[in-house]
């Protein structure tokens, strides 16, 4: 649209230039006006239409709005004009219809198979933004993550198989001596 203005914006440019040449300067100069009168019009016709076409937009929304109004009224039992009372029941057998359709359509095609939920991204404890595994400062904000210290083992007596706390000497429970370094993982 701007290519096709300034293409005709030098043709008339060259045309009054041809005109003054010729000596014919009043001839370019009612021709000039008689194209920019002819430029605004179209640009008022346009103005005009595109505003018809707003208009038009709020009046189908008003025209919806109206509708689930009086299907509102029709559900609740508190419609009483026969004329609309017959134009939402013929909305209840298209919805029916629908619901038979979509019926139909659910049986025909395969179960889908339940999607994985996706894994809670962990987040930055200062701005929220989501984090890359493994990152030592937020892409976001710049601060520091601290990282994350890997659970401690849990250990038990090889005695009798009760918990110990990291560095006992003795079980708890049996009350042996748990050598260093033998304290052993679940047995799974």
């Amino acid at each position: 649209m701007m290519s096709e203005m300034f293409d005709k914006l030098v043709e008339s440019a060259g045309q009054m230039i041809a005109e003054v040449d010729k000596g014919r300067i009043q001839t370019a100069i009612g021709g000039l006006r008689q194209r920019m009168a002819e430029a605004d019009r179209k640009r008022k016709v346009n103005a005009i239409k595109q505003e018809i076409r707003d208009l038009q937009s709020r009046e189908a929304q008003a025209i919806n709005a109206l509708s689930a109004q009086v299907l509102a009224l029709y559900e609740a039992g508190t419609l009483a004009q026969p004329e609309l009372v017959s134009l939402c029941k013929g909305v209840d057998e298209v919805r029916a219809q629908i619901a038979e359709k979509e019926a139909e359509l659910a049986d025909l095609q395969p179960p889908q198979p339940e999607q994985p939920k996706p894994a809670e991204a962990i987040r930055c404890p200062s701005c929220g933004a989501p984090l890359v595994a493994g990152a030592a400062f937020c892409q976001t904000c710049g601060a520091r993550l601290e990282a994350e210290e890997p659970p401690t083992q849990v250990l038990f007596c090889i005695h009798c198989g009760a918990q110990l706390r990291e560095g006992a000497r003795f079980c708890p429970k049996c009350g042996q001596t748990v050598p260093e370094g033998t304290a052993s993982a679940p047995q799974g």
